[in-house]
């Protein structure tokens, strides 16, 4: 479905298809965000840009364009690197931010945009399990709903755990004082002898890289 909204509308909406919030289920340093136009093209020198909400923390921007023109009716696949490892659980919201590069710009047409993560399923998974469409005015975003709050919640300490070991046990405790957006409370990390690092899967080993008895 594609959505066509007025030039003037801020900000601009969806067009999102929602299936369970199976995001993965640990943190990911890496995305694929794979963005098909339509009838116009994007001009040299515009900004389009994946915006990344999550609960509690401030937006991340991460450019998909650096200047260069994409022709219309085209496919992208542009690889992310992230500086912050993202946790999907986390998400709350994502969206493409779109700035014309000058105020004669058209309005950029997205057919089909969606972030791919990191996956060994042969078929690949989406971000919020979502797929965008619709049109951006020069200065607009296309975004997904809000997911829901209670989906966001942990419901038990595997919901917190970030499968690192050296950085200690997170615990489900919605009430603790300590609790982040998703009630999930950080472990304390693991303390090595003198002259010991901890290794993630093999403990506290030696500075020489010898495990230690």
């Amino acid at each position: 479905m594609k959505l066509h909204l007025p030039a003037l509308a801020w900000p601009i909406l969806l067009a999102w298809t929602l299936g369970a919030a199976g995001a993965a289920a640990a943190p990911v340093s890496h995305l694929e965000v794979r963005v098909v136009t339509g009838a116009a093209e994007l001009s040299a020198g515009s900004s389009l840009e994946l915006r990344i909400y999550e609960a509690g923390k401030s937006v991340r921007r991460l450019p998909l364009v650096h200047g260069e023109a994409w022709p219309r009716d085209s496919t992208h696949i542009i690889p992310v690197k992230l500086n912050e490892a993202l946790d999907p659980r986390n998400v709350v919201r994502f969206s493409l931010y779109y700035h014309g590069a000058s105020a004669l710009a058209p309005e950029l047409e997205i057919v089909a945009a969606d972030v791919e993560l990191p996956s060994t399923n042969a078929a690949p998974e989406l971000l919020l399990n979502a797929t965008l469409s619709g049109v951006i005015a020069r200065q607009g975003e296309l975004a997904t709903l809000d997911r829901e709050q209670p989906s966001l919640a942990c419901k038990s300490d595997s919901d917190c755990d970030d499968k690192r070991s050296c950085n200690g046990q997170e615990r489900c405790a919605p009430h603790a004082r300590d609790a982040d957006a998703r009630g999930c409370v950080k472990g304390t990390p693991v303390v090595c002898p003198v002259n010991q690092v901890c290794g993630e899967g093999v403990g506290c080993r030696g500075l020489g890289g010898a495990p230690q008895p």
